[in-house]
């Protein structure tokens, strides 16, 4: 195990934003992990686990304590339609094994940054699809010992699951898929990729979408007078369409703004703060409530 004293952290992030990590070390197995985890508790310190930094919001002030980035690992094909993958494997990697050996369930999130722990943690999802659907049972972490979780215990809903709520760490993930054609999988991955590069470059420093849709059933009938029916796809409103009604394309806070291109892409163009954020999130979060009375949540973790 390696640790680093004052690490950069804002080159962990997609953001691009941060100070420096105390420590930080990268964990890529189980065991690494349970041992990064026991190095920080002999010295009493804080510990943080992040995966690809595709959805961090990391702090302006140096981040005491470890930083441990889960980052790495292996994929075992156990049968026919099911995969075991380390946590810190590449969501991207794992959705092009399954699509090779015609494993349906994850292609549309093709495209979508980071590890398939971080996808799990936050349940990703796109066109859809989420990574819960897909989810058998989950590996972890709990202070001091192994569990094992079914998918329901879980806890997943929206964009949740219960790794946002206790102290469990993720180690392991074993999916189920159903078994199609590996050609027309592949199809729709590369389709999904086109439509995603159209929204935005991949090399921009952002988290992608940076609010939640909000969901139809949490929304006041009054409110949803407001709304064009027409936009509602799978029961949500998309965040990005509020924001446009409110003018928020092309905003800016200090060095963060609101691409000219879509409401819900907020990017770095320079040295932008973790402060700019929260005060640009803040006066948009505002304007849609101000508008629809809908209260937008950030999709992104604050450190």
């Amino acid at each position: 195990m390696e640790i680093q004293k004052n690490k950069n952290i804002s080159e962990l992030s997609t953001l691009c934003i941060g100070d420096k990590a105390q420590y930080y070390t990268k964990a890529s197995s189980p065991e690494e992990i349970k041992k990064s985890v026991k190095w920080a508790e002999d010295k009493n310190i804080p510990y943080h686990i992040i995966a690809g930094g595709s959805n961090i919001v990391f702090p302006d002030k140096r981040l005491k304590g470890l930083l441990i980035q889960i980052k790495g690992g292996k994929i075992i094909k156990i049968n026919d339609t099911t995969l075991q993958a380390n946590s810190g494997v590449k969501l991207m990697n794992i959705i092009k094994y399954a699509n090779n050996l015609g494993l349906g369930g994850l292609e549309t999130l093709a495209g979508i940054p980071g590890t398939i722990g971080g996808a799990v943690f936050g349940n990703a999802g796109a066109y859809g699809q989420s990574i819960s659907e897909s989810v058998k049972k989950i590996n972890a972490w709990d202070k001091s010992k192994d569990i094992i979780l079914s998918k329901k215990e879980c806890g997943f809903k929206y964009r949740h699951s219960i790794f946002k709520e206790k102290e469990l760490i993720i180690t392991k993930i074993t999916l189920s898929f159903k078994k199609t054609d590996p050609e027309k999988l592949q199809q729709k991955s590369n389709k999904i990729i086109k439509k995603r590069k159209k929204k935005y470059s991949l090399e921009l420093k952002c988290p992608g979408s940076f609010f939640k849709n909000p969901l139809v059933k949490n929304i006041s009938k009054k409110a949803l007078k407001n709304i064009d029916k027409s936009k509602i796809i799978d029961g949500k409103v998309p965040a990005g369409w509020l924001l446009d009604k409110v003018g928020a394309k092309g905003e800016k806070q200090g060095n963060i703004q609101v691409a000219d291109f879509h409401g819900n892409v907020l990017i770095n163009n320079g040295k932008g703060t973790a402060s700019d954020i929260k005060k640009l999130a803040k006066r948009l979060k505002n304007k849609v409530y101000n508008k629809f009375k809908i209260r937008l949540e950030e999709e992104i973790r604050y450190m």
